[in-house]
């Protein structure tokens, strides 16, 4: 699942590429990717033809005024006091393809981080959702699990929309000092540190990917208690939360699994990883084999050298 470092990458691109553009026309290949007003999206929903055919009819002649996130959830503002709300899930991607695009690639994109993986022609059967505008160019977003979606909702409805409203602090805002994760922490003293990190009602954003990296920086463990942590281990985490998020952002994202940036390309994250994705391998810094933990269905990789 693209964390806030991924998710970041494709706001900042769409942000440049996409404003002030005018919608076309809007073309939804399966349903169920798209919903109307604030609800909360079930992955075993199922969307009546009608909303479908008030979706896309809203969305014609609509102008992109911008594009912004809240931790995982991209947030197209619209003209019209409308917004498309967007979550990625394990595997949405967004491609913006102009005619430069086009004529450089052909269409056709890796959908897998893979050097193996065949080129995918677009739009294709994992294209669930294509926005035309006015311009000729194309955002086509698509899912190979069809867990993701374009909710689009009223400014008005933005207050009551579940998903907005259930995320802790902002990992890279100004509000999230040290006295506040002080206070995150203390709310879950026999949490395993990297479970606490993951949870998005604390910290909102930070995933399996740099839950790992964080605390390899840091020298702690991910199944360390909460409890068990001095002050100075408070603060290296702390401290290395933004390092680890912002180094991350200049190098667009980690791609692992199924993550492309908005032109196809691949995020560049993944050759500074120190533990995540290594098990088996040398750790970069002392050379002891990096290990894994199981915590609740997730794990956790640390070198048992480095991390205490």
């Amino acid at each position: 699942m693209p964390e806030l470092p991924e998710v970041q990458t494709i706001v900042s691109e769409l942000n440049r590429k996409l404003k002030n553009k005018t919608i076309k026309s809007a073309a939804v290949n399966e349903p169920k990717m798209v919903s109307l007003g604030p609800r909360t999206v079930s992955n075993r929903r199922s969307v009546p033809a009608r909303d479908v055919k008030v979706f896309i009819g809203l969305l014609k002649g609509r102008i992109i005024l911008s594009v912004k996130r809240r931790a995982k959830l991209l947030i197209f503002d619209l003209s019209g006091q409308l917004a498309i709300l967007v979550h990625l899930k394990m595997t949405g991607q967004f491609i913006f393809e102009d005619k430069r695009l086009r004529l450089l690639t052909g269409g056709k994109y890796k959908m897998f981080n893979n050097p193996g993986a065949p080129l995918v022609q677009l739009p294709g059967k994992h294209t669930h959702v294509v926005l035309t505008f006015t311009d000729g160019s194309h955002l086509y977003f698509n899912d190979i699990r069809k867990f993701g979606y374009m909710k689009l909702v009223r400014e008005d409805e933005l207050g009551s929309v579940k998903e907005l409203q259930g995320y802790g602090p902002e990992p890279l805002g100004k509000k999230f000092t040290f006295n506040v994760f002080q206070s995150i922490l203390s709310q879950r003293p026999k949490g395993k540190i990297k479970q606490v990190l993951m949870d998005s009602s604390l910290v909102a954003g930070i995933g399996n990917i740099y839950s790992d990296e964080i605390l390899f920086h840091a020298k702690i463990r991910p199944a360390r208690a909460v409890a068990g942590l001095t002050e100075k281990d408070i603060k290296a985490v702390y401290k290395y939360i933004p390092f680890v998020l912002k180094k991350a952002i200049a190098a667009k994202g980690s791609s692992v699994g199924d993550f492309v940036r908005s032109d196809g390309s691949w995020g560049q994250m993944g050759k500074f990883h120190f533990v995540y994705g290594r098990k088996g391998q040398p750790c970069k810094i002392c050379g002891t084999p990096i290990e894994t933990v199981r915590m609740n269905g997730r794990t956790g990789s640390y070198c048992p050298s480095c991390q205490k």
